[in-house]
Order: C-alpha cells, then sequence, then structure tokens
C-alpha cells in the first residue's frame, strides 16, 4: 500500500470527466446513425428507457473494460492520474471490474452515501470499494 488513496473530490471529477466523455461518445455515434432519439431525449421528447440502456453501454465500456485491463481506470481517472487496485496494489480482474460496477447500485442507494464515504474514512474507500476489496490510489508520479 505504497500509493496515497484517492479522495472524494479528485474521484468526483475523474466521474465528472467520464461522464462528459461518454456524452460526447454518444453524441459522435447518435450523429453517425442518424438517431433522432438521441436529440429527441435532450428536447424532453423521448421516453429515457432507451438513453438509459444506450449509457449503462458506454458505462460498460468505460468504467469495466478499462478498469479492469492494464489502464486500472476508466479514462477520467487516467487524466486525473488515479487508478483502481486489488488491496495488496495488484491490477483487478475484470471480474472484479464487473462487481466494482455493479456495488456502485449499492454505494448510490440512499443519497449517494456510499460514494460520499471516500471522504470520510481514513483509507478514503468508497462502499462499493470496501465490498469488491479494491483502492483508487494516484498513480505513481
Amino acid at each position: 500500500m505504497d500509493n496515497k488513496p484517492a479522495g472524494f473530490w479528485i474521484r468526483f471529477l475523474a466521474n465528472l470527466i467520464d461522464g462528459v466523455l461518454i456524452l460526447l461518445l454518444a453524441a459522435i455515434i447518435a450523429l453517425l446513425i442518424g438517431d433522432e432519439t438521441f436529440w429527441n431525449y435532450w428536447n424532453n421528447d423521448v421516453d429515457t428507457t432507451s438513453e438509459s440502456v444506450a449509457n449503462f453501454f458506454y458505462s460498460i465500456i468505460f468504467v469495466i473494460i478499462f478498469t479492469g485491463s492494464k489502464f486500472m481506470g476508466s479514462p477520467g481517472k487516467l487524466a486525473c492520474r488515479i487508478k483502481v487496485v486489488n488491496v495488496d496494489g495488484t491490477q483487478i480482474s475484470m471480474l472484479k471490474s464487473i462487481g466494482r460496477f455493479l456495488s456502485y447500485v449499492i454505494s448510490a442507494l440512499p443519497l449517494l452515501i456510499g460514494f460520499m464515504m471516500a471522504g470520510w474514512n481514513e483509507e478514503k474507500k468508497a462502499l462499493h470499494d470496501m465490498i469488491c476489496k479494491t483502492r483508487v490510489v494516484y498513480r505513481d508520479q
């Protein structure tokens, strides 16, 4: 455990960057395939179910695949110079990355308190990190 734990705000920034990137990716794909549903969503003219499915798909690419790979984090985490590791500092598996992604639901309920826990404890762990035995730490400088 040589790496310094990443706290709430840097993790928040990483998630914000991911959200913007996912939105841009979705807009580019919608433009390329002529998906009017995407654009109607912003005018409140469409059911949000299809948009939620698309966001879930993009989130899987960003979060699960990037985090379970040699990158050890989503593009937002890469930009913020942080990474997701096992408690011993090693790379997490793709299976653990999937479990970590699914446990975000538990962190989100109620009122996102599970995410906020990263700002309250000494190890800077969110609830999903505790569940999956992972840590978010700064990359070596």
